[in-house]
């Protein structure tokens, strides 16, 4: 392993964000990097994709490099897999996707649009309640994307922070403080896919204007099996929650560290609302990364790929890429054109995307004439995790407009 690229997916390694000189140094030097890794609780070795053309191109190609075996590089145990879009290639990827599209339209998750401007405005209110510092992860980020999935697949409101808990512990499984045990990992599972069930279950004594209810249909079967639709309620709520919720907090840190982008949204929200938003998005990546497997050989920038590598794709280190953004290290919210693959790229681009631009722009427009300014007012803590780029408390104090 060159010492130039060093360890870049290891979970300590990104304690302090992502090591960003390591991947700048992975794309001009070794931009298909044959990664050894020295963690029990990881696979042995991977293929590291660290430029932008080159994750785009895997990801159009899933016949080549598929998702069926996992996105992820923890060795995860056979009991715990559950069948969802994410993890599957076509045409069982198409199949659930179709079924599950109709609740994502952008006709769809325009209806929301002004719901969620409402919802946004109790988020912030009660968050600026009484002029004191607050956790703009707990207080701000979580709640919106909590609330608009707990609507989209008809979960009762209460219930939000139970599957705040559950996708902690799901998706930032590398981080004692949420899941300290497997134990603790597998409790959260099996509790969510029971939570599924209750779902369901309610949804057939009473439909509602929901992604359940889409599904059971008049006749209150399930167009999946119970493993499919157990693995669908898993991805919707933990991340369907999660990486808006990181996008979000990651945005506030971007606008306490950076004011002077605040004061240009500021000065001109109708015309910088869009762009802040792609902006947000790109620089929170809030998905470090997702894992691929070779179904054949191939050869990729000169490096032989074997069937059954994994191959895992970078998406902070191809949000960063001189080749693709001008000055890709500068936080600017008039960055134009920005392709970011923060949602990914082909076939299982997250079909959620709409719903989370929504979400960040609601909450900006509801700020933007409260608050004059963001300070940070502690120590940021981050989520012990090469997967997601995750914080753990955000402390702020705004300054009223």
């Amino acid at each position: 392993m060159s010492a130039g690229g060093g360890d870049v997916l290891s979970p300590e390694v990104y304690l302090d964000g992502p090591p960003w000189e390591r991947l700048a140094w992975l794309r001009a030097n070794a931009p298909v990097y044959d990664h050894r890794l020295d963690d029990p609780l990881l696979v042995d070795r991977c293929w590291v994709i660290s430029r932008h053309e080159d994750v785009r191109a895997v990801s159009r190609d899933p016949a080549t490099f598929s998702s069926a075996s996992g996105i992820h590089l923890r060795r995860t145990a056979t009991h715990h897999f559950r069948p969802n879009m994410i993890n599957m290639d076509d045409p069982d990827h198409q199949r659930v996707r179709k079924l599950v599209s109709g609740g994502f339209t952008p006709r769809v998750v325009r209806a929301f649009e002004r719901h969620y401007a409402d919802l946004a405005a109790g988020v912030v209110d009660r968050a600026l309640a009484g002029g004191g510092p607050f956790d703009g992860v707990r207080d701000v980020a979580a709640e919106l994307p909590l609330l608009a999935i707990c609507e989209v697949l008809g979960a009762p409101e209460e219930d939000r922070f139970r599957i705040f808990g559950w996708s902690n512990t799901l998706l930032s499984s590398e981080d004692p403080d949420y899941a300290p045990t497997p134990e603790a990992f597998e409790a959260a599972v099996m509790a969510m896919v029971g939570y599924a069930g209750e779902l369901a279950e309610r949804r057939r004594r009473e439909p509602g204007d929901d992604l359940v209810s889409a599904l059971l249909g008049p006749t209150g079967e399930l167009p999946l099996t119970d493993a499919e639709f157990e693995g669908l309620v898993l991805l919707l709520l933990a991340a369907g929650n999660e990486t808006t919720r990181n996008a979000i907090a990651h945005g506030l840190l971007a606008f306490a560290e950076h004011p002077e982008q605040w004061a240009a949204l500021r000065a001109d929200p109708a015309g910088a609302l869009d762009s802040a938003v792609e902006e947000l998005i790109r620089w929170a990546s809030p998905v470090n990364y997702m894992t691929r497997t070779a179904t054949s050989d191939v050869e990729l920038r000169g490096q032989s790929i074997r069937r059954g590598d994994k191959v895992t794709l970078l998406y902070a280190s191809a949000n960063r890429d001189e080749r693709a953004f001008t000055d890709p290290d500068r936080f600017d919210i008039g960055r134009n054109p920005n392709h970011h693959l923060a949602f990914g790229f082909g076939p299982h681009f997250c079909l959620g995307a709409n719903l989370a631009r929504i979400e960040l722009r609601a909450l900006l427009e509801v700020m933007v004439p409260r608050v004059a300014a963001l300070d940070l007012h502690g120590p940021v803590r981050r989520v012990r995790s090469s997967f997601l780029n995750c914080l753990k408390e955000l402390p702020l104090r705004a300054v009223p407009g």
